[in-house]
């Protein structure tokens, strides 16, 4: 089986020496880093782009918030979190928000790197599920009384890319129809996580009738065997 994607990490801070330890941790796994220096930027990149893990300085304004919205959200909801605290009285509510794993500032770049490899698996099993697989495949969609064709234009275990005639809305919960290349019929609900001005639209697969897990599971091992 090929190798996934390189991982892609986020970290919220305006800390040199945080940012200097994650920075150089990240690049020991041959990773992608994205610095972004609050909450609200965070919540930007969050919402644009599917992330792998996410460090959070505390001492940020809405640390908290970040977190508590990273787990209610869309797109990243299964990003690993890795929290950089100084007061250790925080750690219950942070963890109880959703964080993953506890870094002690200062934080070191043997502590970064000693975390990612701990939850790597973590990592790795989201990001396989994740990792968009490129089609060209109709796909029926219906909003209430509302449907239109549509074409995907990848897939994922996690939701799938579409280009539409009509603009979706985004939050818009749909039922959708497709037929995979293996001849199962896929008949599934999911929510609209974000659109673009192209008519591109991204959604996150939230319930499969029937066998159509099953099936997709399969369409995806086979597709995983595929990758260069």
């Amino acid at each position: 089986m090929s190798q996934p994607l390189a991982l892609e990490f986020v970290l919220v801070s305006g800390d040199y020496a945080t940012m200097q330890a994650v920075s150089k941790a990240v690049k020991k796994f041959g990773a992608k880093f994205v610095l972004v220096p609050s909450a609200h930027e965070a919540r930007e990149c969050l919402n644009r782009r599917k992330i792998d893990g996410v460090f959070v300085d505390m001492e940020v304004p809405g640390a908290l918030g970040l977190i508590e919205s990273t787990r209610k959200g869309a797109s990243n909801n299964k990003a690993v979190i890795f929290a950089c605290l100084v007061n250790a009285k925080e750690s219950t509510q942070i963890l109880a928000l959703g964080a993953n794993f506890l870094l002690r500032k200062p934080v070191t770049e043997d502590g970064v790197a000693m975390h990612i490899t701990i939850s790597k698996e973590l990592l790795l099993r989201e990001q396989r599920r994740y990792f968009r697989h490129p089609v060209n495949l109709p796909v029926t969609l219906k909003a209430g009384e509302a449907e239109q064709q549509a074409r995907m234009t990848n897939l994922s275990g996690g939701g799938m890319a579409v280009r539409t005639v009509k603009p979706l809305k985004q939050g818009a919960v749909l039922d959708f129809t497709f037929e995979l290349s293996l001849g199962a019929r896929i008949s599934a609900r999911g929510q609209v996580a974000w659109v673009n001005s192209e008519g591109m639209a991204g959604i996150i697969l939230q319930t499969v009738r029937g066998k159509g897990n099953e099936q997709l599971e399969a369409w995806l091992a086979s597709r995983e065997q595929l990758r260069p």
